[in-house]
């Protein structure tokens, strides 16, 4: 009879495991379908078109190229127009600036008829995203039990930041995807050295290396782990090696560079294989991505690339992007009112704090105040907190501020504690402390429906709510060019034919039918005359990012628009002001 009860409380946890992710994939689904695409989305999509189809890589060089490819992957079976945008067909250098903007606002430009040309490749997003959602599930449910697990998944399933980024073709999803599952199955090996856990923790590290270049952040977090597990007094099993115990720390430190050897291995190879085995980014010519033009004389940096070009240790494309990414790592940013040339520390505490949905706060704060109690911390709790601490903390040391997206990556390991401490709450039987959790999980839910489909523009109840978090961020956190759609929409709703507009965005409005006047700010592929009869814009629209002066030589080129009242605010982004007759 337990036996049975054992397997219902299993089958009816899968299928409620189940029900949430599919839930979750149509809350995704449905952004996707009603938001235009953000500012890199077409860059990544070209870039992932042209690694598959001609094997080019130097379109967007800065991210290494496998989550791009796979978002492509599905453009391969449909008609896809390449007459304008083909790099063979066309003689523009490339290492300019423009070079992969340019081709890629022509690419879709000239496939606006095709009705999938961003739906299937978002669907791949959703899909990792998924796959995501259930190893959260999965390591809660190892660590803590059944109510665990789902506790974690309801709060990875209903994140307005995990769901505003499940269907953006980047690669903030596959890195966070690789970084979790890689840290689960290296928990697993840290505990038990099997072959299926080395080469779990080896592909997730391999993987992760030609997703993005935060990849470098998981050695010491891993390293760190390792440490503590080698001078703890818990010991550690490999069944590669012997099916004894291992308890002392030379051998455990040795168990422990089998596995990050391991991995680090698998990454080279990876890196190799991503770029089909080739040095050359492109048609056998070396260089091509002029590396040296990224780095000083002076710099570190400098030998590495000197070092490559002589003796080709990495694929070119590779590190130019791990070069130009650490180059550009120095951004302006925009936080409380204030613009900051060189980005603030503050940036990521604010960000987290007026991002993260109220109820997920206050059911953190329970969580630390339960452990600070036992006055003492599990092997579980520093495999879930030293993820999240190292990598707040070199987000928090970086100038790179433009987005929650940096530490989306956090988000999994503190859904899979919270779940484990919040499960202790509701196992106690106490009725109060079980409608206070179901209260959250309640308020958690109406916090993100009521947001929907703008999961990108959330802000929680401390910052006011979307409708006042301009006043605290903009750029991805708010304003990444998704709502372009949406003033289409309303221009037709209200009858307006044409409009002036600064787009803080890379799709050419056209692609909309949207006739426009582009003030500065707004990006197109080619000035478009006004067409004959077509009446004088009556409106203005503004992007909430230029209209606080982020990104603009003249910072308060559009300042006098913040002391009107806008006619329209579309999806909480886009600022609709009507001129003066």
């Amino acid at each position: 009879m337990a036996a049975k009860t054992t397997a219902g409380f299993r089958i009816g946890s899968t299928l409620t495991a189940g029900s949430l992710l599919i839930i979750f994939c149509l809350l995704s689904l449905t952004a996707a379908l009603e938001k235009a695409p953000t500012y890199d989305e077409s860059l990544h999509l070209f870039a992932g078109y042209s690694h598959l189809k001609w094997g080019d890589f130097r379109i967007n060089p800065e991210h290494p190229p496998l989550a791009k490819a796979l978002a492509a992957l599905p453009l391969l079976a449909i008609d896809i127009d390449t007459s304008e945008s083909t790099p063979l067909q066309r003689n523009a250098v490339p290492d300019a600036k423009d070079f992969g903007w340019v081709l890629a606002a022509r690419f879709v430009l000239d496939n606006r008829g095709q009705q999938n040309l961003f739906l299937y490749p978002k669907l791949v997003m959703i899909g990792l995203a998924a796959v995501l959602g259930v190893f959260v599930f999965l390591w809660a449910r190892k660590l803590f039990g059944v109510t665990a697990g789902i506790i974690a998944l309801v709060l990875y399933c209903f994140d307005p930041n995990i769901l505003a980024h499940s269907s953006i073709i980047h690669t903030d999803i596959p890195f966070t995807l690789c970084f979790f599952a890689g840290s689960y199955f290296y928990w697993r090996a840290a505990q038990r050295l099997t072959w299926n856990n080395l080469f779990g923790t080896s592909l997730c590290f391999a993987l992760s290396a030609v997703v993005k270049f935060s990849f470098l952040v998981i050695l010491p977090v891993w390293i760190l782990l390792g440490i503590l597990q080698v001078f703890s007094a818990r010991p550690h099993q490999s069944e590669i090696t012997s099916p004894e115990l291992t308890y002392k720390p030379g051998q455990k430190m040795a168990l422990q560079s089998v596995i990050l050897g391991s991995a680090l291995i698998a990454a080279y190879l990876s890196i190799w294989a991503a770029y089909g085995f080739r040095f050359d980014a492109f048609g056998g010519a070396i260089d091509q991505l002029r590396i040296g033009r990224l780095v000083t004389k002076e710099s570190w940096l400098s030998v590495l690339a000197i070092l490559n070009a002589k003796y080709f240790m990495l694929p070119e494309a590779w590190l130019y992007g791990l070069l130009d990414a650490i180059r550009a790592s120095d951004r302006e940013s925009y936080l409380l009112g204030q613009i900051y040339p060189h980005g603030t520390w503050l940036y990521f505490p604010v960000a987290f704090v007026v991002k993260t949905p109220l109820p997920t706060l206050i059911a953190l704060m329970v969580a630390i105040f339960l452990s600070i109690r036992r006055r003492s911390f599990l092997p579980t709790d520093l495999f879930l907190l030293v993820p999240v601490l190292t990598f707040f903390a070199v987000a928090t040391g970086s100038k790179l501020n433009i987005g929650l997206r940096h530490i989306l990556p956090i988000y999994p390991f503190l859904f899979v504690w919270i779940g484990g401490r919040i499960m202790t709450i509701w196992a106690s039987r106490s009725r109060t402390a079980q409608w206070v959790v179901s209260l959250l999980g309640i308020w958690l839910l109406i916090s993100t429906l009521r947001v929907s489909p703008h999961y990108l523009a959330f802000f929680n109840e401390l910052a006011g709510g979307p409708g006042s978090g301009h006043r605290v961020l903009v750029d991805s956190n708010l304003d990444w060019g998704q709502d372009l759609k949406g003033l289409r929409n309303w221009m037709s709703d209200h009858g307006v034919s044409r409009i002036q507009l600064a787009y803080f965005g890379t799709l050419d409005p056209a692609y909309y039918g949207i006739e426009a006047d582009p003030l500065p700010g707004t990006l197109t592929v080619q000035s478009r005359s006004k067409i004959g009869g077509s009446p004088a814009p009556s409106h203005i629209a503004v992007s909430a990012t230029y209209l606080k002066g982020l990104y603009l030589w003249n910072r308060d080129q559009y300042a006098y628009l913040r002391r009107q009242e806008p006619v329209a605010v579309i999806g909480h982004s886009i600022w609709v002001f009507r001129l003066n007759p």
